[in-house]
């Protein structure tokens, strides 16, 4: 099951006035994530662990985005912005939320199904921005660069004297990602069954039940906690009496993007940072390089 494709980039052309800035930005950005592969696998797994930290199901029993409060909704954006320092390692700025490449920039995230969304404040005005928005419903998310100029914003503005871009500015915006299929949901493709059967048994069974039944789609670590519904979580997963003990005789492999990303890559499989996928050999090259990192029997 392939749920990704490639991330769409929309350059702005070479004669525009914002070129020079948003090109620098973004060569700034792939340098500090290590490049575009690593960007792209990153923006896989990005939303899904922010999303699921807030939802929390081993917490408190929720599944869905749809089930956050208000104000969690809200905060999904202050979270957003620490996530992207840290897998960027780049430091705050002074005034805004991201130092790259000795300038300051501004990130401003949405989760509103309608275009645009972000909402700029009087001290970004003219100031470079990172424009995240992420469409949980169909997993997909767009990135963005923009330099947020006075005549590509909105006459008007709210309360705080914040106002968004217009139609005709959001054309002067730098896509690094447009339509992005980012990590779903992994409940969202389970129905009542799946989830009343993945959730019978210890903490051991269920994870070994939840790979079995949904091979080749990469799940969170958030997620698999929540399975679990154990503080030791990874140890319900490794060899020596975990999940990998119960499926890997039946040669299924469960491979974690933080040891076995090369592999996976091999494998031609798509995932995001953090993120872990079951998979059966599809012919006896795979099958031996699966026994070979001791993933299958």
């Amino acid at each position: 099951m392939n749920l990704f494709e490639e991330a769409q980039r929309i350059p702005l052309p070479d004669h525009h006035l914002d070129f020079p800035d948003l090109a620098r930005l973004e060569t700034e950005l792939i340098n500090a994530v290590g490049g575009w592969e690593a960007f792209e696998e990153k923006l896989r797994g990005f939303f899904r662990s922010a999303i699921d930290e807030v939802i929390d199901t081993a917490r408190t029993g929720r599944f869905f985005f749809s089930d956050l409060e208000k104000t969690e909704k809200t905060y999904l954006g202050t979270k957003f912005e620490i996530i992207l320092r840290d897998w960027l390692d780049v430091p705050r700025g002074i005034k805004f939320d991201l130092l790259v490449g000795g300038e300051e920039v501004d990130v401003k995230t949405s989760t509103s199904a309608q275009k645009g969304g972000w909402m700029i404040p009087p001290e970004a005005f003219n100031q470079l921005c990172i424009l995240i928005k992420v469409n949980e419903r169909d997993a997909l998310c767009d990135f963005g660069l923009v330099r947020a100029r006075q005549e590509y914003l909105r006459a008007g503005a709210n309360r705080d004297a914040k106002t968004g871009l217009s139609a005709e500015g959001r054309k002067n915006i730098w896509w690094m990602a447009e339509r992005f299929a980012y990590t779903p949901n992994f409940w969202s493709l389970t129905n009542s069954d799946d989830r009343n059967a993945i959730m019978q048994g210890g903490g051991t069974q269920r994870i070994a039940t939840l790979f079995e039944r949904f091979q080749e789609v990469a799940i969170s670590r958030v997620q698999i906690e929540g399975v679990a519904a154990q503080d030791d979580f990874m140890k319900r997963i490794r060899r020596n009496s975990g999940a990998r003990d119960i499926l890997a005789p039946k040669g299924i492999a469960i491979l974690y993007s933080e040891n076995d990303a090369d592999l996976m890559r091999q494998l031609g499989l798509k995932f995001g940072k953090r993120e872990f996928l079951s998979y059966t050999a599809k012919n006896e090259g795979e099958a031996a390089l699966l026994r070979a990192s001791n993933h299958i029997d």
